[in-house]
């Protein structure tokens, strides 16, 4: 028997849950208004329609495939396999709320564009004897060696719902005596799976946006592309929640459409050889030398293939130590903040002469190198994957820069490189040095949990694998249960309001911005009927963190409940001086129920968004958890002034709102004999106007406890000058928000939610005004943020009149405001 030999070098992601990939409403948005549908006679008007990607030739190609527009949607020659009930379906936005999928396709970004569907929450009953495959697969025409060049597939995926797992694109191989008018059916008996390699593969939310993925592979035999579309298992509760999973736009095409992507099979894929270099990287497809270099190249060693090729540095004679070779990418124009780029490659450093390979990213500008992954000495004889975030405002290159060690027994290679948007953290660990990245896969990066001494928290991070947790129950990285992340541990001796502090290393001040990306899961299985109470997540800038007077600063924070799944969060840091990072996580009262990790953290230049949008945090934000912020009292009678609470200390043994905690928020409480009404203020920092006269919305918590006609609470605004002395600041306010204590009719202390708009025109301060002669006001959650709201409650808004009618500045009962943001 003639044994088969097949040769795939595959050049993939296999890592994708670490990167966000570009949304689809990232592209040109074009004035295109879709066909308007007679009800009736369901017929649809021949409006041309532009589309948003500008492909030359699309109509006539026959390798793209774009599901067609209603009521012609179809799945082009792609098929679904017979080995699985679940299918793929081709349909368009006018059916994502009936059959599932987004709202619009990638095509021309309408709701009457086709694309595939795959509906996760499916569970068809199975008789005896029929397929068992609990996944939906489409496959591709039966297609031929790609040739040595390659051959680069485009796509575009959404994943949204509880439902969806992954999506996958696998390669299987086909027979080589097939037939013309062999049916796929026919083709595909007896299949297991056992053949397929896995290309590439996504777990992350696209929450009903799409994405773009990239893949670049060279097979040598007949094969098919597989688009497998796998739920969460049918015992799993999520499974009979919606969900899907949708394609659009599939794309085979030449593999230098793929950009920088290379297999070194067929030459350097555009990356070129350094002329101020020592020599030069050369291609091979296996070592000369035993003692150094790989035996075959990077897919082959993986798949015992003897097929494909590599770029190595050759260390023999004429070379000498410390000679440099540099391999030198295209130009790349300055990344996007919210969307830097994400390399991964695999490299082979086997020999006793080893010495560096390095990663630089090139300024075109200045000309100017900056090393971002570096990694010295022998490594065994096996390659290994890489990988390094790509971040620059300016245009620049990416170089690999190989250096001859101490003999001649120091080849280096790399290999299946690839390029891709998205953050991810710099691989292997020791390659990132001392910048902050970290999966965890190995230990904690330099990250640590402050001694007991420093008294920033009761109880430490831990770093625990997946398989001992009941959740999340794979990590994000590898996304198994074998993989590693930083937990908040959940004991009993902890009480609501402990807190656990994860401190990074010292970072260099820069006048640059840097921006902090990171995967966090907060889940509550069982939520109080009372309302969430997991706890807290937030990220701190700690400026002069040597000095006793350090600055502690939020750049990041959400409470309680996110969801099942693990999310991606980013905020800019920045700092002249230096500085580091560090997340503060606090159980509130459902800590028995909970559960709160970090992974995934990278660390990469540029003036990047908040992520979610809803973590975004302002200096007048407070949850007097640790202190009151940078709130500060005007009042200077120290026996009438506002105090955060203490065990020992808080009125009416009212629990902190945030985690029902018995401390955590700020209050006023004042008896005074000769019934004179005391008055107390408390003012917040300086708050920046809005570049664009945005108005802003102050939302807050309060109670009262006292019933004096005196007692009193009010929001006012002030306007502040940076360029004046305090003492010359303007002394007038204008009232926001006023609110009698006899007039909230409730007989003990308890949480109510208060919010008002606040211009933003010019700098100014909030000042938060308690009057009292027997009784007084609670205050917490302070949180500020961009957007219009409505006065609550309606009753104290100025000039409001009970009953009806209104004054200015007032609503009533009977009159809503235009705009209402929900609470917090």
């Amino acid at each position: 028997m003639k044994a088969k030999i097949l040769t795939l070098t595959i050049l993939v992601l296999t890592w994708v849950g670490v990167y966000s990939a570009v949304p689809r409403h990232a592209l040109p948005v074009l004035e295109s208004p879709y066909v308007e549908v007679d009800s009736e006679k369901a017929e649809y008007s021949p409006v041309i329609r532009q589309k948003r990607q500008n492909r030359p030739n699309d109509q006539d190609n026959a390798d793209l495939c774009d599901f067609g527009t209603l009521p012609d949607v179809a799945l082009c020659e792609w098929s679904n396999l017979n080995v699985t009930l679940l299918k793929w379906i081709p349909s368009a936005g006018q059916s994502a709320f009936w059959i599932g999928g987004p709202q619009e396709d990638v095509t021309y970004g309408d709701a009457i564009g086709g694309y595939a569907v795959f509906e996760t929450s499916n569970v068809p009953s199975r008789a005896p004897g029929t397929p068992a495959f609990g996944s939906a697969m489409l496959m591709s025409p039966v297609r031929e060696t790609t040739g040595a060049n390659g051959m680069c597939v485009k796509f575009w995926y959404s994943i949204a719902g509880l439902s969806p797992d992954r999506i996958r694109v696998l390669l299987h191989p086909m027979p080589d005596d097939m037939k013309n008018g062999d049916s796929v059916d026919d083709l595909m008996l007896g299949y297991d799976g056992s053949e397929d390699v896995v290309l590439w593969e996504a777990r992350d939310m696209t929450m009903g946006d799409w994405k773009e993925g990239q893949i670049v592979y060279t097979f040598n035999k007949n094969h098919s592309i597989i688009f497998e579309g796998i739920p969460v298992d049918s015992n799993d509760l999520s499974r009979r929640f919606r969900g899907f999973i949708a394609v659009d736009e599939l794309v085979f095409t030449e593999s230098s459409q793929c950009g920088a992507f290379c297999t070194f099979e067929g030459g350097t894929c555009g990356w070129a050889q350094d002329t101020n270099d020592d020599f030069n990287w050369v291609q091979s497809r296996g070592s000369l030398n035993p003692s150094t270099g790989p035996p075959r190249d990077r897919s082959s060693f993986a798949n015992n293939g003897m097929m494909g090729g590599y770029a190595y540095i050759d260390t023999g004679y004429p070379r000498t130590p410390g000679d440099r070779a540099r391999l030198m990418s295209q130009e790349f124009q300055g990344t996007n903040p919210d969307s830097p780029l994400c390399m991964r490659f695999w490299t082979h450093m086997y020999g006793s002469g080893i010495g560096s390979l390095r990663v630089i990213l090139y300024d075109v500008n200045a000309k100017e190198d900056n090393v971002i992954w570096s990694i010295t000495g022998e490594a065994g004889n096996a390659w290994y994957q890489g990988q390094v975030p790509i971040a620059s405002p300016k245009p620049f290159k990416i170089v690999f820069e190989g250096e001859v060690g101490n003999n001649n027994l120091g080849d280096i290679a790399i290999d299946d490189i690839s390029i891709v948007q998205g953050a991810c953290p710099s691989a292997p660990q020791v390659a990132a040095g001392n910048n902050g990245d970290c999966t965890f896969e190995v230990d904690e990066c330099g990250w640590i949990n402050p001694g007991p001494r420093e008294r920033f928290d009761e109880m430490d991070w831990v770093r625990t694998i997946a398989a001992d947790n009941r959740a999340p129950s794979r990590d994000h990285t590898i996304g198994t249960s074998q993989g590693f992340y930083m937990s908040l541990p959940r004991g009993s001796v902890q009480r609501g309001g402990d807190r656990a502090w994860f401190v990074s290393a010292i970072m260099d001040g820069k006048p640059e911005a840097t921006c902090i990306a990171f995967w966090y899961f907060m889940y509550e299985p069982f939520i109080d009927p009372a309302g969430p109470s997991l706890g807290s997540l937030m990220l701190y800038l700690l400026v002069d963190s040597t000095e006793p007077d350090r600055s502690l600063i939020p750049v990041w924070s959400l409470k309680n409940h996110q969801g099942p799944n693990w999310q991606y969060g980013q905020a800019k840091v920045q700092s002249d001086k230096d500085f580091q990072l560090a997340f503060e996580g606090t159980w509130g009262s459902s800590r028995g129920n909970g559960f709160m990790a970090l992974d995934d953290i990278t660390i990469f230049a540029g003036d990047c968004s908040t992520l979610p949008v809803k973590a975004t945090t302002m200096s007048s934000d407070c949850d007097f958890q640790r202190d009151a912020c940078q709130w500060r009292n005007e009042t200077t009678d120290r026996d009438f002034r506002w105090t955060t609470a203490s065990i020992s200390r808080r009125p009416a043994n009212l629990p902190d709102h945030t985690f029902s905690g018995p401390i955590g928020y700020a209050y006023f409480d004042v008896f005074n004999q000769n019934a004179e009404a005391q008055s107390l203020t408390l003012m917040s920092p300086p708050i920046k106007k809005s570049p664009n006269n945005a108005p802003m919305c102050l939302s807050f918590w309060f109670a009262y406890f006292g019933a004096s006609e005196t007692t009193k609470l009010k929001v006012q605004r002030q306007p502040y000058d940076k360029n004046l002395e305090e003492d010359k600041q303007v002394a007038a306010t204008s009232e926001l928000w006023t609110l009698d204590a006899l007039a909230i009719g409730t007989q003990r202390p308890e949480w109510q939610f208060g919010q008002i708009q606040i211009s933003t025109n010019t700098d100014f301060r909030i000042l938060l005004v308690g009057m009292a002669s027997n009784g007084g006001f609670a205050i917490d959650d302070l949180k500020t943020y961009t957007g219009t709201c409505g006065t609550r409650p309606r009753s104290a808004a100025p000039g409001f009149v009970r009953g009806g009618g209104k004054e200015t500045g007032g609503t009533t009962d009977e009159e809503e405001p235009e705009d209402l943001d929900t609470p917090i």
